[in-house]
């Protein structure tokens, strides 16, 4: 469970930086890891092989909402403010 939470914060950290090729190169090392936890706690291959998918499974879910949230700062940065208080220029109009 620690080991997908991991993951999950893993990869919507990767999305806020890179563009989704540097997953490929990310689910190599988490592989290594799950299996290798998965190997240290004694479990079976079927296990193992369930803890790995789960682990890169995560780690795709991550990125994925990763680039959600980049997408969500990036539209509320770009927005206009509205409102009485959005635009003071019309306030200063020069006497003619």
């Amino acid at each position: 469970m620690l080991l997908a939470i991991l993951l999950f914060l893993v990869g919507m950290a990767l999305a806020q930086r890179f563009t989704v090729l540097v997953l490929s190169l990310a689910i190599v090392p988490a592989a290594v890891i799950a299996v290798g936890i998965g190997i240290a706690r004694g479990e079976t291959p079927g296990m193992i092989t369930l803890l790995t998918v789960a682990a890169v499974a995560c780690l795709q879910i991550g990125y994925l909402l990763g680039l959600g949230v980049c997408q969500l700062a990036a539209d509320r940065a770009s927005r206009q403010p509205s409102g009485p208080f959005a635009d003071s220029s019309s306030a200063r109009r020069t006497a003619n």
